[in-house]
């Protein structure tokens, strides 16, 4: 009897096939059945490699929807392409916060906040219809409304309003963005005051000629580069 190529259990009944007739056991099988249904394929399609890395994608997905309901319990009617597409959007980020709304200018859709950017997504039945992303930096402000139920962001070219369904999230994601915010400008604070006191120990160094005074334009101008 055959291993599967997969999970090396032992192939019986209800096996699969994948590209070039390798066989999976009838567990992978399953799970993998539901992840072409998404795209409309077949395992015979996929390689190994690729079968595995759909595998492995479909549990991070499954976790991040853990994440999201957890954050969020008023999310737990979004469809699986519809956190899919979500998560194909913020999985190199970290995950803050998520709610629903309505951007004044393009509809409903979810408004994310990962550890690096805020993120507007429509997510279609097929396709991410449209997305904005605003670098944490670059945001002035953040704020909600509980009369109107409006979350603003304030950036140097325009404003962005969300009015939620669910207002109860409002508070809690601009407290959560802010949080970010003001933990990132104590952390840059903190190098740039380091780096300082570098440059100032180097600059008594070549004032006791133990350093030149090129090599301490050369230290200093890759200390600076860091800020």
């Amino acid at each position: 009897m055959s291993s599967c190529a997969i999970c090396e259990s032992i192939v019986s009944l209800n096996s699969g096939i994948l590209l070039n007739n390798v066989e999976i056991c009838s567990d992978c099988k399953s799970k993998l059945d539901k992840v072409y249904r998404r795209f409309s394929l077949n395992s015979s399609q996929f390689s190994v490699h690729q079968a595995k890395r759909l595998l492995k994608k479909e549990r991070d997905v499954r976790q991040f929807k853990t994440d999201v309901l957890k954050i969020n319990p008023s999310l737990s009617d979004y469809s699986g392409s519809a956190l899919w597409d979500i998560f194909e959007t913020v999985q190199e980020d970290k995950l803050i916060h998520i709610v629903f709304g309505k951007h004044r200018q393009r509809g409903y859709g979810t408004f994310v906040s990962t550890d690096k950017r805020l993120i507007f997504i429509d997510a279609g039945t097929d396709d991410i219809i449209f997305k904005e992303v605003v670098a944490l930096e670059d945001m002035s402000s953040i704020d909600f409304s509980p009369l109107t139920n409006i979350i603003t962001v304030t950036i140097s070219s325009k404003v962005i309003e969300i009015t939620l369904d669910h207002p109860q999230y409002g508070l809690p994601f601009c407290e959560a963005v802010r949080q970010l915010i003001n933990n990132s400008r104590k952390i840059n604070t903190t190098e740039v005051t380091a780096i300082l006191d570098l440059v100032e120990r180097l600059g008594k160094l070549t004032q006791s000629n133990i350093l030149t005074e090129e090599e301490f334009l050369q230290e200093k101008a890759k200390l600076f580069s860091k800020i």
